[in-house]
């Protein structure tokens, strides 16, 4: 299970401000003797309480299936394996999946997969397996490709039915987002499910030490989408074009994103009953589908390019 490197804080001291106690290598990582590879920006999470914390949140039972992402070599594997009937474990890095593939050959319900996740439908790495959904999503996600692999699973013809990642704490929270701190990360996802926050990690869970702390957050699927699929490339245009200028307030945000004059802009934010002065963090779902009730009232085709 690995995790890239970004900028941030370097996580929690010791007593008196000492520098962060050196994590203990589990027995299968010193016999391995894994050098992490920079150029992926890997850091193994060797925190077993944690591994057993990410398990649980994923609430499986012994007929689950689950798919997980970034298996590494197979820390968080083996956990949700002997919890579980199959796993499909997808490691980017053919070295770590071989690897992974070695050390849980005793789990005959374990299919490791060298593959990227961005290559495949959920749907196909399932099949390689000779398995079907239904079907639990988790890992811990590339951060730099956070945010794509997280559509892909929303988006997906047959997506889980729930999504336990792990994520940089920064993108976690706009995973989640709340009222007045919402994000176009997190509207999308409320689209089709709902987020929580589960669990914080310091740096020093993972080896060698990231310099950012990392959340876990459980994502329940809605047994549909809450915006019909004809509408939802169209919202999904609309509330790009609303967080292109976050900072500012609406009117001047669509203006610009959709080429409209200043008039057309506050009439259909209050055609949608949508004060033209609120910035885009401030709306709720709500809000953005009666502002794309407005938009196919008023100005049809305009949200139709992408």
């Amino acid at each position: 299970m690995s995790a890239p490197r970004a900028k941030g804080s370097s996580g929690p001291r010791g007593p008196r401000g000492s520098s962060p106690q050196p994590p203990q290598l589990p027995e299968y990582l010193r016999r391995l003797g894994l050098q992490p590879r920079k150029a992926l920006g890997q850091n193994f999470l060797i925190d077993e309480l944690a591994l057993g914390s990410i398990a649980d949140a994923c609430r499986l039972d012994q007929d689950s299936t689950v798919l997980e992402i970034g298996a590494g070599p197979g820390g968080l594997t083996d956990e949700l394996a002997s919890r579980v009937g199959h796993v499909v474990a997808v490691e980017l890095d053919e070295e770590l999946a071989a690897l992974a593939r070695s050390r849980l050959a005793g789990h005959p319900g374990v299919c490791v997969i060298a593959a990227d996740i961005l290559d495949f439908t959920p749907e196909e790495l399932l099949a390689e397996c000779e398995l079907k959904p239904p079907y639990v999503a988790c890992g811990n996600l590339p951060y730099y490709i956070t945010q794509p692999i997280v559509r892909r699973l929303l988006e997906a013809e047959r997506p889980p039915t729930r999504i336990v990642v792990m994520a940089q704490r920064e993108v976690a929270r706009r995973l989640v987002g709340g009222a007045g701190r919402e994000s176009l990360l997190s509207m999308t996802v409320r689209c089709y499910g709902t987020a929580e926050s589960v669990l914080d990690l310091p740096a020093t869970a993972f080896w060698p030490a990231p310099k950012v702390q990392s959340s876990v957050v459980r994502i329940e699927m809605l047994p549909e989408p809450q915006v019909p699929g004809d509408d939802l490339p169209r919202l999904m245009h609309l509330m790009r074009a609303g967080f292109t200028e976050p900072r500012k307030q609406l009117h001047n945000t669509l203006r610009s994103a959709l080429d409209l004059s200043r008039d057309e802009a506050i009439a259909l934010l209050e055609a949608g009953e949508v004060d033209p002065a609120r910035r885009a963090q401030h709306l709720d779902l709500a809000d953005w589908r009666r502002l794309l009730a407005a938009v196919a009232d008023r100005q049809p085709g305009l949200l139709d390019a992408d």
